[in-house]
């Protein structure tokens, strides 16, 4: 049945085209830094979320350690861990913005010359990128008062 519907529209849908698609990995130069700062994002993500997992299991020993724990925890998001997550997120921010608006589906050229396809955001990675960045914001972003 794949057969018959790749010969009959072989004008719309080549072939080889088809299969190479999967395989080729051009990837704009802005997507690629808009995923390296997201990845960015999680690994500040993990270390503010392991401090808080931690802390808030010593909140609940007896004594001094506890109170301290409990201490600690209130002033988390005061600390630097809280810091360093808000401007990781400000920079993948950027980058995204920067990757959405450049290259939101578009060609671009290689440095070898000639013109590629930005296959990563043919492939809905910069819808990926903003969705990610949008529920990392709304988790971790700026508190609203």
């Amino acid at each position: 049945m794949l057969e018959y519907l790749l010969y009959q529209y072989r004008s719309v849908a080549n072939p080889a085209d088809f299969v190479t698609r999967s395989m080729n990995h051009d990837e704009h130069p802005e997507i690629r830094r808009a995923r390296l700062a997201l990845a960015e994002v999680n690994q500040r993500i993990q270390e503010y979320e392991a401090e808080k997992q931690r802390l808030t299991k010593d909140s609940k020993k007896a004594g001094v350690k506890g109170l301290r724990a409990k201490n600690m925890l209130a002033q988390l998001n005061a600390g630097p861990l809280w810091a360093k997550l808000q401007a990781a997120l400000i920079t993948a921010e950027a980058a995204v913005r920067i990757a959405t608006k450049k290259y939101g589906g578009k060609t671009f050229k290689k440095s070898g010359g000639g013109t590629g396809r930005a296959m990563g955001s043919s492939e809905g990675s910069i819808w990926w990128l903003n969705r990610d960045l949008k529920e990392k914001k709304e988790k971790y972003g700026k508190a609203k008062k």
